[in-house]
């Protein structure tokens, strides 16, 4: 009889947790992404965040030998990858960086989306920038507004690609999921947009 109460017991308090588990919402949104990286070098950028972003959790399943290249304040810092990245740089949704690969392969980003208000900065010069929020579309569309003149060079398939700013982006090209891009400022100015999927 006792056993028999204490099952019962057991499955009211199994069902009671299971009722207010139901009214449990998350506010994050969690996913993954799969970026294809080939031999040789790459402009990417991380689409999600991790709450490290170190290149220890972004690519664990780097190759012997592949390097990182990060650009800031005028001046590249890399890192390179053997059975551990030294130095383990970081990299936040919104920059981006040169990865230099052995061999083909496939790196999965797996995090948080980043979602509300969501402001870039973009210093004057040189800078590696991406959207922060995993889409795809026209940087008309991803909200980057510049100064006149301002460009973005993307780096594809060996060559770079560019487009310009008068007053709309010419031509209005889509950075892919994950895919970095050198912006050239004349001015400092911030990539703001809202973002709520």
């Amino acid at each position: 009889m006792r056993t028999k109460a204490l099952l019962c017991a057991a499955a009211l308090a199994a069902g009671a947790a299971a009722s207010m588990a139901q009214n449990v919402y998350s506010l994050n949104i969690v996913g993954y992404v799969n970026v294809p990286i080939t031999a040789g070098y790459n402009l990417i950028a991380n689409p999600l965040d991790n709450g490290t972003n170190d290149l220890a959790s972004l690519f664990p399943n780097a190759g012997l030998g592949d390097a990182v290249y990060a650009f800031s304040g005028g001046t590249f810092t890399s890192s390179t990858y053997f059975g551990s990245w030294s130095p383990d740089l970081t990299l936040v949704p919104g920059g981006g960086v040169f990865y230099q690969a052995g061999a083909n392969f496939t790196n999965t980003f797996v995090g948080n989306v980043l979602t509300g208000n969501l402001t870039n900065q973009i210093p004057a010069g040189y800078s590696i920038k991406s959207s922060q929020a995993p889409v795809s579309d026209t940087l008309e569309n991803l909200g980057l507004t510049a100064n006149l003149g301002d460009a973005v060079y993307y780096f594809r398939s060996g060559a770079y690609v560019s487009s310009t700013f008068f007053g709309t982006w010419s031509p209005d090209l889509s950075p892919a999921i994950g895919e970095a891009f050198w912006y050239q400022a004349g001015s400092a100015i911030t990539w703001w947009r809202v973002f709520n999927p």
